[in-house]
């Protein structure tokens, strides 16, 4: 019996497959790292902060003055006739004429309402919406990798159960061959322990692919090639969580969708003020340095150039355009009764979530205990039901059902933990906790 046992374990060993303990351990700590650092949606977040942040400028905000120059150079080759009242003619073929011209034009706009003010606080928000989308991202995939992480080792539990499940088969077949050669058994129950070790094989096979799938997705948001071979570490159990009300608290305060909420809505206050901006005049500063000189062959004029400055100021005041931008600040003022309404909106789907994985936290927790005990009564019902198999008081069927009864058992424990880690996980997400210092 000792050696099919053996035999049996080194089995085991050769399903699950021998290289794993020459892959790296990956501990959550280190998968947490990589995919900040690598997550692709990450990485893109970070480039579209740095856009805005790179738009945030005094000069995107119409803010400063815009200086150009301007320069040219024209020739002319005519047939010229030329008569003055005075009787003179002048007339030549093949005439040159030329003409340079060049200026260096500044123009400021020094008022337009307050409306370049307000630019440049909406280039801030936009900046700041940059930083929070960064921190949703990365929000998202430390939740992926934690759940994906967490996922792993239910399954790893599971192929534990279902191990010890298959080694209780062998020792089943064993007995039921002894008895056999002892002539006081039939075949029948050797039979039916393979069929049943064969059968738990099957599922263990199954829970081996489902652990390779799920590395694969890991890999995916680590920002991994798919094959990366790696082996996952018993993670620390989360900290205990407060009442419901301290997590309400921490969640309106820290929540990433109520702080996009929140600057969403301040854009939306910012718009107005855009929008009430075309009230007001515009006055331009104008400021410009001119040059120009002409030569002709026949003329008036055989050379003429002139250089100098210019200055001054242009005001524009638009009286009515067709209360049309009356109608756009009636507009901007619905966008922001909306953006409130979606910030209360927020809020309340906030607290209903975090109050639905409060609760799923409880029940889990709850049904963990409670499996505990159904753990603790399945373990010591196979003992007593093996016992009696070894002294010919039951049948294999008997025994089948006392594992099949402890199997289930684990696997509903390892269920209840994996809700009650998931339900917490969410809870962390909707409070902040990830980035909380």
């Amino acid at each position: 019996m000792k050696a099919t046992n053996f035999f049996i374990s080194v089995l085991l060993l050769m399903i699950t497959g021998v290289v794993s303990a020459q892959s790296p351990v990956l501990s959550l700590d280190d998968a947490i790292k990589l995919a900040v650092q690598n997550n692709y949606n990450i990485r893109i977040a970070r480039n579209e902060a740095i856009i805005d942040k790179t738009n945030n400028t005094p000069g995107n905000a119409g803010m400063l003055p815009e200086v150009a120059l301007n320069f040219g150079s024209t020739s002319n080759i005519n047939n010229t006739k030329q008569e003055f009242f005075s009787g003179d003619v002048r007339q030549g073929s093949g005439v040159n004429t030329s003409n340079i011209n060049a200026n260096v034009q500044l123009g400021w706009t020094i008022f337009d309402g307050m409306r370049m003010f307000v630019s440049r606080d909406r280039l801030r928000e936009i900046e700041d919406i940059g930083q929070v989308n960064i921190r949703l991202q990365i929000e998202q995939t430390i939740y992926q990798v934690i759940s994906a992480y967490y996922n792993i080792e239910q399954q790893k539990k599971r192929v534990s159960a279902i191990e010890k499940a298959i080694e209780i088969s062998a020792e089943r077949k064993a007995m039921a061959e002894l008895k056999q050669n002892v002539g006081t058994g039939s075949i029948i129950p050797v039979l039916q322990a393979e069929v049943d070790i064969n059968a738990d094989s099957a599922s263990l096979e199954r829970q081996l692919w489902m652990i390779k799938n799920s590395k694969v997705g890991l890999n995916e948001i680590l920002g991994r090639s798919p094959e990366t071979e790696f082996e996952t570490t018993a993670a620390a159990e989360p900290d205990l969580i407060p009442d419901f009300e301290s997590l309400a608290t921490q969640a309106e305060q820290r929540n990433s969708m109520l702080v996009m909420a929140d600057k969403n809505l301040r854009l939306a206050e910012l718009n107005i003020k855009q929008w009430e901006g075309n009230k007001y005049p515009t006055f331009d500063l104008n400021l410009g340095y001119n040059f120009n000189r002409s030569k002709a062959e026949i003329g008036i004029l055989k050379f003429n150039q002139n250089s100098g400055f210019s200055y001054g100021l242009t005001g524009r005041w638009n009286l009515f355009n067709g209360f049309n931008n009356k109608r756009e600040i009636q507009v901007a003022r619905l966008s922001l009764e909306s953006s409130k309404l979606a910030m209360e909106q927020q809020q309340l789907s906030v607290r209903s979530d975090l109050y639905t994985f409060y609760n799923n936290y409880l029940a889990a927790s709850r049904l963990s205990r409670f499996e505990d005990d159904n753990l603790k009564v399945a373990r010591q019902n196979l003992t007593i039901t093996t016992e009696k198999m070894k002294a010919g008081t039951i049948d294999a069927l008997e025994l089948r059902q006392a594992q099949l009864n402890l199997v289930d058992a684990e696997f509903r424990k390892i269920t209840a933990e994996f809700e009650a880690r998931m339900a917490k996980l969410e809870i962390q997400r909707l409070t902040g906790k990830f980035f909380q210092n």
